[in-house]
């Protein structure tokens, strides 16, 4: 019986842990996602780590501009032509070698250059300068008079700092560009990179041109001329609508829009005014290559066929047909003028296309009339202005004698303390009797 309740027990707890083991594995599932979710994002940061350091590295690795040192050897050239001309005049070779004596060669010479070869320049070029100034000195003492532009250049930019490579090279070691070094992409484009230590050496073609070595006409253009060294391309006539065989407009594949097809002539423009009204009513059509464009009719008109008064279909409120031109009708000629302006003293003014009423000379606008302007009104304004003048001018001397006394009253008062301190009491009274009356003045 012991037995049995054993193996009952034991059957129970076998029954618990597995329950308990079932648990634990239905709680591991989303932990071991989270844990593949993690490592994935770990590995991904690592790889853009890795990928941004190699930028960086890259960058590092790469050489200075090819233009700032293109900079140091202009002013390097420059500098030169300056110190030959300042105060030692000079042109050549052998009038350095005679005139310039101990100075063409001489390090006083060499720090006046190298002072300007970064001068307004950018950081790069000081920085560029400050690495290599030693290669300048060297090139300077050791080149003699010969100290052109072309050879420094090759000396200090393209074998010494290989910032620059020669022409129509590229990349790092300075590789042909597409098409050879003697004429690179036919002539007819410009080498990726060329001179430098970047780009990929491939051709950007210049308008007109495509392909691998820019010896192909672009769309819109056709081949005027071809041999085994040179292409040349030229523009569609203008009528075209994509591509051409010849120059003109017989040289068409096909038209443009706005273009008709002639037989004998090519294409030719369509003129579209010719055709039903393009424009509103107050618009005129005027044909252009292709197209046309509505302009405005003269203010004259409400409808023309043309530019100016004279090209008026219909004439405008304010203006009557005169033969084949809109000319302006005068309101105001005759009594009609007194009828429209039949206030006080208003005289009927004419304008282009209508009227005003308006105030002769020596009246104003008052209500809705004119009255005569009051002279003696402006004399009693001026007057007043006058008075007003005075009245400013006296405020400003008696401030001034005020000032005066106040210093003058400072000065006795301190006279009269030194020899008794209840004196001083006297300048004071007198200074406010003083300024009592002056106030009283401006009541």
């Amino acid at each position: 019986m012991h037995e049995d309740s054993r193996k009952a027990e034991n059957s129970d707890e076998m029954t618990c842990l597995d329950l308990e083991l079932r648990l634990l594995n239905q709680k591991h599932i989303p932990t071991k996602r989270k844990m593949k979710m993690k490592v994935l994002s770990l590995c991904v940061t690592l790889v853009i780590f890795l990928l941004l350091a190699s930028v960086a590295d890259a960058k590092k690795k790469r050489g200075p501009q090819c233009s700032v040192c293109k900079e140091i050897a202009d002013n390097f050239h420059k500098g030169i032509e300056r110190t030959k001309k300042s105060g030692y005049g000079g042109g050549n070779t052998d009038w350095e070698e005679k005139s310039l004596g101990q100075y063409a060669n001489s390090e006083v010479r060499l720090v006046e250059i190298v002072e300007t070869l970064c001068l307004g320049e950018t950081k790069e070029c000081h920085l560029l300068l400050e690495e290599h100034e030693e290669l300048v000195e060297e090139f300077w003492f050791k080149s003699g008079l010969e100290k052109q532009k072309e050879p420094f250049f090759n000396y200090f930019c393209i074998e010494q700092v290989k910032a620059c490579c020669p022409n129509n090279t590229f990349g790092s070691d300075c590789k042909q560009c597409t098409g050879g070094t003697e004429r690179p992409c036919k002539g007819n484009g410009v080498c990726d990179g060329g001179g430098t230590r970047e780009g990929t050496g491939k051709c950007k073609c210049h308008v007109g041109y495509q392909g691998k070595l820019c010896d192909e006409c672009a769309p819109g253009y056709f081949e005027d001329m071809r041999n085994d060294t040179h292409t040349v391309c030229k523009v569609c006539h203008i009528s075209c609508k994509n591509s051409c065989s010849e120059d003109g407009p017989k040289g068409c594949d096909e038209c443009k829009e706005g273009w008709r097809e002639d037989e004998e002539l090519g294409c030719q423009d369509i003129n579209e005014c010719e055709q039903q009204q393009q424009c509103k009513e107050d618009q005129y059509c005027t044909n252009t290559l292709g197209s046309y464009t509505c302009l405005s009719c003269n203010s004259a008109c409400t409808g023309c066929s043309g530019h100016g008064p004279d090209k008026c279909t219909t004439c405008n409120e304010g203006y009557e047909l005169n033969g084949t031109t809109c000319v302006d009708v005068n309101e105001c000629e005759g009594e009609a003028g007194a009828i429209l302006c039949k206030e006080a003293n208003e005289t009927c003014q004419n304008i282009p296309g209508s009227y005003k009423c308006v105030c002769p000379s020596g009246f104003e606008r008052k209500g809705s009339g004119c009255e005569k302007i009051q002279k003696v009104k402006k004399e009693k304004k001026a007057g007043k202005d006058s008075k007003l003048n005075r009245k400013e001018a006296e405020i400003l001397i008696t401030i001034f004698f005020l000032m005066a006394i106040i210093i003058m009253f400072s000065v006795v008062s301190k006279v009269l303390y030194h020899i008794s301190p209840f004196l001083i009491s006297i300048p004071v009274v007198a200074l406010a009797g003083f300024v009592y009356l002056l106030a009283s003045q401006y009541d």
